[in-house]
């Protein structure tokens, strides 16, 4: 019987090379977004929205799987970079509600059917929350942190009921959202700061995600792994 995984932000970037690099190794993959997933052969999509309590009760609710065996949150909006003093209540609001908040509903309306299947979690974080955010603000920053405390926190709380979670730390990884956010000349120039001479692409992040969910991983939890290329190894 095969293993089943959900990916809250699957839709695109890290999330969506997860969803297609746990299908092609026999999972029963359901990935959940805002936005639809067009085109993906043994894929099945729920729109979801992670801001909303209701949305993410009403998902968990009308699944039909018996237990969860995975769960990958890898949702997440970033900020622009400023300094405090510029600092938007609302602007941070809408980056705590999607990065945090979300995963923090995410758990909490999944716990039941992970515990039925002493499940494995996996939180996308990033390198970030680790040292600092070379192009994001502190808002991002300091959301991704969070996600470390949480995830510490509910290893010990769910040890006793056979969960483990886990968080992964990539550091700049090929992403619409990066392309979106850091210009071309930027990125080089990071590069050259990386041991490896590159940053990273999405499914290289991928395989460590599915060792953590999978039944190979039996002893780690609460722990945290850097997919960073060799970066911040001075630092």
């Amino acid at each position: 019987m095969s293993k089943n995984a959900i990916i809250i932000g699957g839709t695109s970037g890290i999330g969506l090379d997860t969803a297609r690099y746990l299908r092609d190794n026999g999972y029963d993959v359901l990935v959940g977004g805002r936005t639809p997933l067009k085109n993906e052969t043994g894929i099945s999509y729920f729109q979801i929205d992670v801001t909303d309590e209701l949305s993410v009760k009403q998902f968990f609710s009308s699944i039909s799987f018996k237990c969860i065996d995975s769960i990958i949150y890898s949702a997440g909006i970033t900020s622009s970079k400023k300094d405090v003093r510029n600092f938007d209540v609302n602007e941070y609001q809408e980056i705590h509600n999607v990065n945090l908040l979300g995963a923090i509903l995410t758990l909490k309306y999944a716990y039941t059917l992970l515990k039925k299947g002493r499940g494995r979690v996996v939180i996308v974080s990033s390198f970030a929350s680790r040292t600092y955010s070379q192009f994001s603000g502190f808002e991002y920053t300091v959301t991704k942190a969070a996600l470390s405390g949480l995830v510490r926190q509910l290893a010990v709380e769910w040890a006793s009921d056979g969960v483990l979670i886990n968080t992964v730390f990539p550091s700049m990884v090929d992403t619409p959202l990066l392309r979106e956010n850091v210009a071309l000349s930027i990125l080089e120039s990071i590069e050259n700061t990386i041991p490896l001479g590159r940053i990273a692409q999405a499914n290289e992040i991928s395989p460590m995600i599915e060792f953590l969910v999978s039944d190979k991983n039996t002893y780690i939890t609460g722990s945290g792994v850097d997919i960073n290329g060799g970066q911040f190894l001075s630092g």
